[in-house]
């Protein structure tokens, strides 16, 4: 039994050593796709973030299940475009966003929640019961009113997610960050978030050879106190060694010059691709609201 949990805890822990070199190799893999020869990569990145965050703006103002379905169709578009495959895309984050959103509407198309005309009926009960404010009908199912609220909870925020996505994957960290910063965000956002993303990559990368290390070192397992007590050691070894680098790289970057402006290598211009860009986004969104 003793062997079988070793065993097992081994497992557990090369199931999460293969996760965080997958996290590694697609993080890697995102630059290999925002590199591709597509034709939106060659936009502009302050082209793409302003085109996405007006198709943002124009979700949120839809409110019909066609006009939702319509703007659902752009982000399909420029994912086609930009030559990312289905499995990327999915693998991206856009299956949970799914599968989250999914359960997140289910309830809404019950009339217990949503009252309406009941399409499905589920359960049916003797009486309707009450009990106070709350009301439990008689026969309870899926309501052809709670099916609409939970299609345009549906449509507006896997279109916003399939948008943001669309820009993550075609667009080159460094790149996202110029543009934000070209919509005169305060700096200190800017910075926090580009070294937030290097502190976790980094962190993950030390947790990864930490274990490598001491499984390369172990002849036999000790005690589960015993590991424990290294694992936490680890930690506090970590949590040390990250003050002493927030340290380092904050006089490293003063002794360089910075006064608190992140600078970024120059980009291209603001050219007419980007202009045609955010043009048409405007229009098709204009479109979509009052045609």
């Amino acid at each position: 039994m003793a062997h079988e949990g070793d065993r097992a805890g081994r497992n557990h822990v090369d199931v999460t050593l293969r996760g965080i070199a997958t996290f590694f190799s697609g993080v890697l893999f995102r630059e290999e796709i925002a590199r591709r020869p597509g034709t939106l990569q060659g936009v502009d990145p302050r082209a793409r973030l302003l085109a996405t965050l007006l198709f943002l703006f124009s979700v949120s103002l839809a409110r019909s299940i066609p006009a939702l379905l319509a703007h659902a169709a752009l982000p399909l578009v420029a994912i086609a475009i930009s030559r990312i495959r289905p499995k990327e895309f999915l693998g991206a984050g856009f299956l949970l966003a799914i599968i989250f959103s999914l359960l997140m509407a289910a309830p809404a198309t019950l009339n217990i929640f949503t009252r309406g005309e009941v399409i499905l009926p589920l359960l049916f009960r003797d009486q309707e019961w009450r009990y106070g404010p709350y009301v439990l009908p008689q026969v309870i199912g899926v309501s052809r009113q709670g099916v609409l609220t939970a299609a345009t909870f549906l449509l507006r925020v896997l279109s916003s997610v399939a948008a943001v996505l669309w820009l993550t994957l075609s667009t080159r960290w460094v790149d996202l960050l110029r543009a934000l910063r070209s919509f005169r965000l305060p700096p200190i956002f800017v910075q926090v978030s580009g070294m937030t993303i290097r502190y976790l990559i980094a962190l993950l990368r030390h947790s990864e050879e930490l274990h490598l290390g001491k499984k390369s070192r172990s002849i036999c397992r000790r005690s589960i106190a015993a590991e424990q007590a290294w694992i936490g050691s680890r930690i506090a070894n970590a949590w040390e060694r990250g003050l002493h680098l927030i340290q380092e790289v904050s006089e490293a970057m003063i002794a360089r010059g910075f006064r608190g402006e992140a600078r970024f290598p120059p980009g291209s211009r603001f050219g007419m691709a980007g202009w045609v860009l955010v043009v048409a986004i405007a229009f098709l969104c204009a479109a979509i609201h009052f045609v």
